[in-house]
């Protein structure tokens, strides 16, 4: 019976996360049709619509069709399975929605494992289940669901493995950090952290520890190896894609480029770009890989030349991690700057956008977030503590790397709310331990009050 109660719970709370996706669905559909595209969603679909037709790995809009080196294979290959079953888009949308719910469902059985209260995974379920870029990012034809998704089961198979050391549950954990690293390159450093968590875990067992990390490493190479293959009979070179060192350029760089010279980062983005195509000894089209490394290293003069500015746009990106809502994209899926997909203009004021495209609710749903936001981080510093006193240190560790690594892997000037949709879990998991931490606290005070009297 006691099962069955807590089946309905969690079942009632994926209905919740499930429920308010599917209502944010509806009235894009009825407001604003083309609001589940943005800039980026139109690559990705390329990529699927020509694998579909020509099978060809490309962003192109004509023939003749360029091979892409930008982006990964799996979430173009979302697109291209899940179009297969349904109408342009929608099908899209409906399937990220449901691996959404799956994630909130994976955020419920990893707090479970960690700490074993139904209570902490009940709201850290919860807090997924409505936060506000998490719904956004399920109704958008962009990879953070999907790759939110794919990193929290590879997680939560990692922690199982920690706790059985079963090495079928790692052999999945590894699958899936390929997948996750396949989705979004972000993801690179995933096997690097986890063997890191793996040698803490097997510290008094170092032969163990260097056995299971080979298997792990050994699969994850495995699983991302067809692609990197690709590349090499492609481009002549390993790699996944150049899209970092190409951000790295036209935000980082030319961020630090625009402040030094006085210039907009637009105009500092196209100098850098026009500088760099320029002086490259080579074919930049021939040779992305050699290119990329090219404006990687002349991004990296410009970032290193200026330490103070380097330092302080990465400390601005890192609190705009946390702290930025998600507003511009409610604004655009809902038509409050027009019907499409488009992107608002850099040179708006603020107090224009805030009152004229912008409505009531969505200043109403931006409030909430942030008090959603304030809540989160004040009680996860008394998760922290939970974790510490109830000596859940290795996981502590992993949860709060994970976070850390995230938040400070995003580059400057382009950092917004959509980069802390794979994090939201594990803050969510450590914001619920201090919630129940906190209860637990004020339940032990009143009860030696009663006891006095």
């Amino acid at each position: 019976m006691l099962n069955f109660i807590k089946k309905k719970h969690l079942l009632f709370i994926l209905l919740i996360a499930f429920a308010t996706r599917i209502i944010y669905f509806l009235a894009i559909i009825i407001r604003n049709p083309d609001g589940i595209y943005v800039y980026d969603s139109n690559g990705y679909w390329n990529i699927a619509y020509n694998l579909k037709q020509y099978g060809v790995f490309s962003q192109s809009a004509d023939i003749p069709l360029e091979l892409d080196y930008y982006r990964t294979p799996l979430y173009p290959i979302f697109i291209f399975l899940s179009e297969l079953v349904g109408p342009e888009g929608f099908s899209i949308i409906f399937f990220q929605i449901i691996v959404a719910v799956l994630t909130c469902y994976f955020t419920y059985r990893i707090a479970k494992e960690i700490t074993n209260s139904n209570f902490i995974s009940s709201v850290a379920a919860i807090i997924v289940a409505i936060d506000v870029p998490s719904i956004v990012m399920s109704n958008l034809v962009l990879t953070e669901t999907l790759f939110t998704f794919l990193l929290i089961t590879c997680i939560y198979y990692f922690i199982r493995y920690l706790k059985t050391e079963r090495t079928r549950t790692l052999i999945l954990a590894a699958i899936l950090c390929g997948a996750a690293i396949l989705c979004r390159p972000i993801g690179f450093f995933l096997p690097f952290f986890l063997s890191l968590i793996m040698m803490f875990h097997f510290r008094n067992k170092l032969r163990t520890g260097f056995l299971k990390t080979g298997i792990l490493l050994s699969l994850v190479i495995m699983s991302i190896s067809p692609w990197l293959i690709r590349n090499k009979i492609t481009f002549n070179h390993y790699f996944l894609s150049v899209i970092r060192e190409h951000d790295m350029q036209n935000y980082q760089a030319a961020a630090i480029y625009a402040e030094v010279n006085n210039r907009s980062l637009a105009e500092s983005q196209s100098i850098l770009r026009w500088k760099t195509f320029k002086e490259f000894k080579g074919d930049a089209h021939a040779q992305p890989y050699e290119y990329a490394k090219y404006i990687e290293s002349e991004a990296m003069k410009i970032a290193f030349q200026n330490p103070g500015l380097l330092i302080k746009h990465q400390a601005v990106q890192f609190v705009h991690f946390f702290l930025k809502p998600c507003r511009s994209y409610l604004d655009l899926q809902l038509g409050n700057w027009g019907k499409g997909f488009n992107a608002i203009p850099k040179n708006v004021s603020i107090f224009d956008y805030l009152f004229k495209h912008t409505s009531k609710l969505t200043i109403s749903i931006v409030f909430f977030q942030l008090a959603i936001l304030l809540i989160s981080y004040i009680t996860l510093i008394f998760g922290v503590l939970y974790f510490k006193i109830n000596k859940h240190l290795l996981y502590l560790l992993l949860v709060g790397l994970i976070i850390f690594c995230f938040a400070n892997l995003t580059l400057p000037e382009v950092t917004e709310s959509r980069f802390r949709v794979p994090v939201v879990p594990y803050i969510a998991i450590l914001s619920a331990s201090g919630i129940y931490f906190l209860k637990e606290k004020f339940k032990k005070k009143t009860s030696e009050k009663i006891n006095r009297k």
